[in-house]
């Protein structure tokens, strides 16, 4: 269960060509949603010596509605990796509640890793290096049993369901691309029966051409499979690019939230008035 000690009841590439080409995401999406994550009052506090330790993140709700894409904006250290990190269960919240409610009926359970996975910005490490790739997604497949041969078709069609090829899958993480190693870690998020997939920075690394296509490929799933998504980012044009709704955080804390079109074209805190001023020629698709 992902309850705290104390639980609570219940520099951007603005604009470029490629960006440009991804596909937008649906804006009549962002309005009244089923409710699939109820995150409440959640807090993160690293121990630090000397002090009652340090705050990484601040009282902190939102919701995730059911086939919807949240984006998670703020410079760094603004604690949004941190956040994201404490809804995938990576780290235990210190104060605070994460609940997957199931839609229609109202009813939640605490949030488990078989329902929520995580993509991490460096597709290098997030990956056995020894194992070819269609092994690292059987291994969700099998939910973390012995993986055999009989378990390679069922990996490879994950791999093509995100764009790879089975001559793809038989490679090792280090003869792929950066955008083919995070459409890996796609598949294998997918693979597991995940509901709603954390992406971390998930195309930061990559030049903006790969980026477009790995944008695509995460609208298209949110259509295609359900899924919903956390797309977390420095990138304010990214973001509002992807997101059907925006959460800014600076300093642990939420500071403004709203559907992305409102977000973009009159926010009203500085700092995210800061972060649009960054990318001067931002505009939603």
């Amino acid at each position: 269960m992902m309850s705290g000690a104390n639980p609570v009841p219940a520099g951007p590439d603005a604009r470029s060509p490629a960006l440009a080409a991804a596909a937008p995401p649906s804006r009549d999406r962002a309005g009244a949603k089923e409710c699939i994550l109820r995150v409440e009052n959640l807090s993160v506090r690293f121990p630090q010596q000397g002090t009652g330790g340090v705050k990484a993140v601040q009282d902190v709700s939102f919701d995730l509605g059911a086939d919807e894409i949240l984006g998670i904006v703020g410079e760094s250290g603004s604690g949004k990796t941190t956040l994201g990190r404490c809804v995938a269960g990576l780290i235990q919240p210190s104060e605070g509640m994460i609940h997957v409610e199931a839609p229609g009926s109202g009813a939640r359970s605490p949030a488990t890793a078989d329902k929520i996975q995580m993509v991490f910005q460096e597709s290098t490490t997030a990956l056995n290096p020894r194992l070819a790739v269609w092994r690292s997604v059987a291994e969700a497949v099998s939910g973390g049993q012995s993986v055999s041969s009989r378990l390679q078709p069922a990996a490879m069609a994950q791999l093509q369901r995100v764009g790879l090829s089975p001559e793809q899958g038989l490679k090792l993480p280090r003869e792929l691309s950066g955008g083919q190693r995070q459409r890996v870690g796609i598949a294998r998020a997918l693979a597991s029966g995940a509901r709603i997939i954390v992406c971390d920075e998930a195309v930061a690394a990559l030049d903006v051409s790969v980026r477009a296509r790995v944008l695509n490929l995460i609208a298209d799933l949110r259509r295609s499979a359900g899924v919903s998504f956390i797309f977390i980012s420095h990138d304010m044009s990214v973001v509002a690019h992807l997101a059907d709704r925006v959460l800014v955080m600076q300093h642990g804390r939420i500071v403004e939230q709203g559907t992305t079109r409102d977000i973009i074209a009159n926010p009203s805190h500085d700092y995210t008035k800061h972060l649009i001023s960054c990318v001067p020629d931002i505009a939603l698709c």
